[in-house]
């Protein structure tokens, strides 16, 4: 199956409320990555952000694995892009 990188951008006005649906967001991810659906996950330093690797059929189908997300489903993720990538060398490919 192809790959993707799906970026959320975050608003410093969300991060109560995200804090509060994080128990929520840790556990549907961590059931994706059981799964193998999610390869890779990880907030960005500053906060306003993550970025995640997903192992699916299609863009279409990662976009709408994630409106499922908690942070998406309380409206605290301000920007969504879903990405096909292609790796070259890194662990993914070996």
């Amino acid at each position: 199956m192809p790959l993707f990188v799906v970026e959320y951008t975050f608003s410093p006005e969300t991060s109560s409320g995200r804090d509060d649906h994080r128990t929520d967001h840790h556990g549907w991810l961590a059931e994706l990555v059981r799964r193998k659906v999610v390869l890779s996950s990880h907030p960005f330093a500053e906060a306003h952000g993550a970025r995640f690797v997903v192992d699916a059929a299609d863009a279409e189908t990662v976009t709408r694995l994630f409106t499922h997300d908690p942070f998406a489903r309380a409206n605290l993720v301000e920007t969504v892009r879903v990405r096909e990538w292609d790796p070259a060398i890194d662990e993914f490919t070996a």
